[in-house]
């Protein structure tokens, strides 16, 4: 297997399976361990088959997919034999997209943040309502940052119209006491604010999206209610409101 810059390390029965061909000519599903492999469980290609493990003698097909964001799969497979006493080679390809949304990690929805003004812990959900939404952690006062809110605002209608929530976080009291909204005419109505008090948004997305720098702000994902992301920027980039868009416009 090949990393791609979706995945470094498929996982059993999200990412591939290995199927046998029974005697009858049906196919019987290989079980192996199943977990949540994001949060570090359930058999992986690296603790599966990158040195090998040993299967009985007999014809394989192996299937692999990349899940798009409307759920649809971009699925290959795979047909090989494995020989008594044999070492059988196989590659492990997982079809890359190209003009569909696909889903590049996982983020928990019920996370929650402390709102802005005030107010007590709340979920991301139960903010945003079923669907998509976005959830940026921003640095107040730092210029990738003020970019950002810039592309955001020049394109309030486009967002609007959108009419999906976004969540606006800042790492620290400190760092919200830092913000005005008043320096950015035109943010649209769609935006929450709050605060990631103990870092545990950030640090899930960080991990989660396996962002080379965890540190590194603003970072904004698109993700959905059945905690799927489809989308990650992090630090300055031009055209961020455009990148948004271009995503919400194939979900």
């Amino acid at each position: 297997y090949v990393p791609t810059k979706l995945v470094d390390d498929p996982s059993y029965y999200a990412h591939f399976t290995l199927s046998k061909l029974t005697p009858e000519g049906s196919l019987s599903l290989m079980n192996y361990e199943e977990g949540e492999v994001d949060m570090g469980g359930g058999a992986t290609w690296s603790s599966l088959l990158k040195r090998g493990t040993s299967v009985d003698a007999g014809h394989y097909i192996m299937v692999t997919g990349t899940r798009w964001a409307d759920g649809g799969v971009l699925a290959r497979l795979t047909s090989f034999t494995v020989s008594e006493g044999a070492t059988t080679t196989v590659d492990l390809t997982l079809r890359e997209p190209t003009d569909e949304v696909a889903v590049i990690g996982s983020f928990d929805s019920e996370s929650t943040y402390r709102p802005l003004p005030s107010g007590g812990p709340r979920s991301i959900l139960s903010t945003t309502g079923r669907s998509y939404f976005v959830v940026a952690i921003l640095g107040p006062g730092e210029e990738p940052t003020n970019h950002a809110l810039r592309d955001i605002a020049a394109l309030r209608d486009k967002f609007e119209a959108w009419a999906r929530p976004m969540v606006l976080l800042f790492p620290s009291e400190q760092a919200a006491a830092k913000f005005s909204a008043d320096e950015f005419p035109g943010l649209p109505s769609t935006i929450s604010y709050g605060i990631d008090a103990d870092g545990s948004i950030q640090r899930q997305i960080a991990e989660g999206l396996k962002l080379s720098n965890p540190t590194q702000l603003p970072i904004f994902i698109i993700a959905d209610t059945f905690n799927r992301v489809v989308f990650v920027q992090q630090g300055y980039t031009i055209g961020l409101g455009a990148q948004i868009m271009a995503v919400a416009g194939k979900l």
